[in-house]
């Protein structure tokens, strides 16, 4: 769809909506916007994901006048935007790279012994260990000052969600499905490649550029 037929068709799906769906539109747009990503599997945007399906043409229409693209992956029940210019991408320092890879293989490992309704849970010890194994921590634990911004910055985008404030190792972490958009990265082993790449560069801490 170019612009003039996304112009075109934005303007007949936008003009015979309602005003409450029209104010609906504009509300998850710019959430979109402001997380990228959305899954039906989150608690609170679960009606946002069946509102995009419902009115996807206007999305997909407002999306493209934008320079942006809209993907809706039914199959993980996630939608998420991406910039067509390839502009936008997010800087994250090591330990947001790092512990966005360990999960990542730690999801793959665990995804297909729940059921289709169910999120991915694994405990905050299992991370440690993850970093452990892969050498990248030498029997410690990533400092709180470090994990606890990580993970604040990996649920603010709608990847993970966590409640234990104290961070103990029993805390509980849901992994919504939108892991597997949030880097280019297909394989376990390329993501256990990535991941070496940082064990090898030491434990300094430094900015990495994001995948998507």
């Amino acid at each position: 769809m170019n612009k003039t037929q996304a112009l075109k068709a934005f303007s007949d799906e936008y003009i015979v909506m309602k005003e409450g769906e029209k104010s609906t539109f504009s509300r998850i747009v710019n959430k979109l916007f402001q997380v990228n990503f959305l899954t039906k599997r989150k608690p609170g945007d679960t009606n946002d994901y069946r509102f995009i399906l419902a009115f996807k043409e206007v999305f997909e229409a407002f999306f493209v006048l934008s320079d942006f693209t809209l993907n809706i992956k039914r199959e993980d029940e996630v939608v998420y935007i991406q910039n067509d210019n390839l502009f936008n991408h997010m800087r994250l320092r090591k330990t947001e790279s790092v512990l966005l890879l360990v999960i990542r293989i730690i999801y793959q490992r665990k995804k297909d012994f729940v059921t289709l309704d169910e999120n991915v849970e694994i405990f905050l010890n299992e991370i440690h260990e993850e970093l452990t194994r892969i050498g990248y921590l030498d029997h410690k634990r990533i400092t709180k000052d470090k994990l606890k911004p990580a993970l604040t910055f990996l649920r603010n985008y709608n990847i993970i969600d966590y409640i234990d404030k104290g961070l103990h190792d029993d805390a509980r972490i849901k992994i919504y499905p939108t892991i597997l958009y949030v880097t280019n990265l297909d394989s376990i082993k390329e993501i256990v490649q990535k991941l070496e790449g940082y064990v090898e560069a030491g434990g300094e801490d430094i900015e990495e550029t994001d995948e998507d």
